[in-house]
């Protein structure tokens, strides 16, 4: 074999494994996963504004305590949200004021993740039961975090989920998986 056929083989090699890496990055992003950058501080300290984030989007069912992106088309033109699910379906909420404490179903929740404890309820009832087909997700910095604690966001239909926030890619320093 020839010293010029040996280049053409191993151009040809290279040209299709990054086709071919391409492509399937390509499919990875479209059906699997998506990237999205974090756009507000209502997840501090867990992600920060500018956080890039990996979603994982297909066979996902939402679990409490997954960090969640969801869009909401009524609120802010649209844009993608991240949240803390804390409730699925027919768990009753109830959020104490004094203490900070949250509950589902009569049990405080432990979380090591919020910023400071919760000293704002929100605009909703409670206790609140959580309809089917629905979770109730908050902010990780509670006290700056318009989430399920409001009439305006609410409960989430679970057909508005994106995805499952699976780590943090960009910036570098930051990166890691949940």
């Amino acid at each position: 074999m020839s010293e010029q056929h040996a280049r053409y083989q191993g151009l040809h090699f290279w040209m299709q494994s990054i086709v071919f890496a391409s492509l399937a990055a390509l499919l990875l992003v479209t059906f699997v996963g998506q990237r999205i950058e974090v756009q507000m501080w209502s997840m501090t300290p867990t992600l920060l504004e500018g956080d890039s984030m990996v979603v994982r989007r297909v066979l996902y069912t939402p679990a409490r305590g997954d960090i969640i992106v969801f869009v909401r088309h009524d609120f802010e033109d649209g844009a993608a949200l991240a949240k803390r699910v804390v409730a699925l379906g027919g768990d009753v909420v109830d959020i104490n004021t004094d203490t900070g404490l949250v509950y589902v179903n009569g049990a405080a929740l432990d979380e090591p993740y919020v910023y400071e404890p919760t000293h704002r309820a929100g605009d909703i009832l409670y206790p609140y039961t959580v309809p089917e087909g629905h979770i109730f997700v908050l902010g990780d910095n509670r006290n700056n975090s318009m989430d399920s604690r409001h009439t305006e966001i609410g409960a989430v239909d679970e057909r508005e989920i994106i995805g499952q926030v699976v780590a943090v890619m960009l910036p570098f320093h930051r990166i890691g998986l949940f």
